[in-house]
């Protein structure tokens, strides 16, 4: 029976069920039997859904949404693999599937969303970036990539259409400055300039890391 339960859809009357039934089982089912099973399947497609698979069903569309948003980012970074590092790529997607585990999913969270994560490519390849980002997302599903070296901090989200917002904090004589903006990405090399980028993005940077304590 498991073929022909894939086959009732909604809206399917009991006549529709009975020729199913009839062509799969005519040989060995009465007219009557035909009549019972599609008056109960009628029954039970009216009845209402036990909460049990309603959460079933919903974690199962989030799972199939996440695996989507992962997937359509994916090819999307193979698309320029070449001017990416393959172990810089394998572990930027180690950290995109530990983000997107779905058995720590918050209700009202949103998966990676693919035009967040053209943004995220365009300013990785502008950048020239050697070393990898933390990474997070926000509620909308926007990217966010945090460098830091020492006390100073550079946190970049990746806005749909090409745009970023930043924050920037280094400490200078002991003393935070702070800078923030929102611009088109292909503008973010040129505003971080006077900052020193190479703090962050370059393995120099990250030996000038003092140790803890």
């Amino acid at each position: 029976m498991i073929e022909i339960a894939r086959r009732i859809e909604p809206g399917m009357g009991a006549g529709s069920l009975e020729r199913d039934i009839a062509g799969a089982f005519g040989y060995a089912v009465s007219a009557a039997t035909y009549r019972i099973i599609g008056y109960q399947a009628d029954t039970l497609r009216g009845k209402p859904t036990p909460a049990s698979y309603q959460a079933a069903d919903a974690e199962k569309q989030l799972a199939e949404r996440v695996f989507d948003a992962l997937a359509s980012v994916k090819i999307l970074t193979a698309q320029v693999a070449m001017h990416l590092d393959r172990e810089w790529r394998d572990k930027i997607f180690q950290q995109l599937d530990s983000l997107h585990a779905v058995d720590e999913w918050e209700a009202g969270d949103e998966p990676i969303q693919q035009a967040s994560f053209v943004t995220f490519l365009k300013a990785i390849l502008a950048l020239r970036s050697q070393r990898r980002p933390g990474l997070g997302l926000s509620q909308a599903g926007n990217l966010i990539a945090a460098w830091t070296t020492n006390r100073d901090r550079l946190t970049i989200e990746f806005l749909p259409n090409d745009r970023v917002g930043w924050v920037l904090t280094r400490y200078i004589d002991d003393e935070p400055e702070r800078v923030a903006g929102q611009m088109n990405v292909s503008r973010l090399t040129e505003r971080l300039a006077p900052y020193h980028p190479e703090h962050w993005f370059s393995h120099e940077g990250r030996q000038g890391q003092k140790s803890p304590g």
